[in-house]
Parts: C-alpha cells; sequence; structure tokens
C-alpha cells in the first residue's frame, strides 16, 4: 500500500514535470532477469547441488536415529535403570545435534545465497544505471522500487536544505 502511495505520488510528480522536458521511464522486472541470467542460473544450480549434499548428510544422521531408537525400544525391557537413562540421553544428545547440524547448514546455504545475490543485484542497478544514463530516461522502476533516478530530478539537496533550515527554529526554541 505504502509502496503503491509512494509510486503514485512520484508518478504526479513527473508528470508535473513532464511540460518542462520529456520524460522516459522504464521497467525492470528483476525476478525474471535473476533467472534468466547466467551468472544466477550458475548460482542456483552451485545452491542446489550443496543443499541436495547437506540433505544426504541430514538423511544419514536421522537414518542413525532411527537405528539407535528402534534399539533402544528393542532393547528398553533388558536394560537397568542407569542404562536405559544413559542411551536415553545419548539419543537426545544425537536429535539435538542433528537440529544443530541443520540450523547450520540453512544458515551457510542462505549466507552463499545472499553472497551471490548481493553481487549480482549490485551488478544490475550498475547495469541499470548505465542504461538510464545512455537512454536518457528519467526513471526506471522495478515492481518494488526505484532503480535509477535521472540527476535532473533528484531533489535529495533541496530536501536536506529545508530539513536543515526547518530543524534550525526548533533548536533555538528549546532554549529558552
Amino acid at each position: 500500500m505504502i509502496r503503491q502511495c509512494f509510486l503514485g505520488v512520484l508518478l504526479m510528480a513527473l508528470a508535473g514535470m513532464a511540460w518542462a522536458s520529456p520524460m522516459k521511464i522504464g521497467f525492470v522486472d528483476l525476478d525474471k532477469a535473476l533467472r534468466e541470467l547466467p551468472e544466477a542460473q550458475a548460482g542456483a544450480a552451485n545452491l542446489n547441488k550443496q543443499v541436495e549434499a547437506k540433505q544426504k548428510e541430514i538423511d544419514a544422521k536421522r537414518q542413525q536415529i532411527d537405528t539407535f531408537q528402534k534399539s533402544l525400544e528393542k532393547d528398553f525391557p533388558h536394560l537397568s535403570n542407569a542404562q536405559r537413562q544413559d542411551r536415553e540421553a545419548q539419543l537426545q544428545r544425537m536429535i539435538l545435534s542433528l537440529q544443530q547440524f541443520q540450523r547450520q547448514a540453512q544458515d551457510s546455504l542462505n549466507y552463499q545465497r545472499n553472497q551471490i545475490l548481493k553481487h549480482i543485484q549490485k551488478q544490475l542497478v550498475k547495469v541499470v544505471s548505465q542504461i538510464g544514463r545512455a537512454g536518457h530516461y528519467t526513471v526506471i522502476l522495478n515492481d518494488k522500487s526505484v532503480l535509477y533516478v535521472s540527476g535532473a530530478i533528484d531533489l535529495t539537496g533541496q530536501v536536506v536544505a529545508a530539513m536543515n533550515n526547518a530543524s534550525v527554529p526548533s533548536k533555538t526554541a528549546g532554549k529558552k
């Protein structure tokens, strides 16, 4: 909702400026770009291989736990109280170890995925900016944000100056 309002206000502001100079707006579907870029496809393939390898390790650990649990259930009537407690504690350690391994594997894979995406997104922003300048675009958008804005319509300096001027009276008002 906020994103739509922001884009609406942005487009209205740009429309008001349209009489001053020709306006050119572009759109980039980042999801499609990420699906089609060879570097992104290679990164996804590499991550999928790692996911499969980690899943095999997890499955093997689960199988060990299942085997140990079945053995415990079979031997349970024949074990002393102390032996039962030791084996149950061992089973709990195995389960906790598996859970920790799963968390670490997930964290590692998320980190690697984020590094790949960060690198590709950095390149995408650079390329979009180059296309924006070369194609004389006023604004280039995606479905979530503004990717490129021509310096001719950048009001950041004016906003900062206005905010600085507006904050001066409030500073002196508090010193009475």
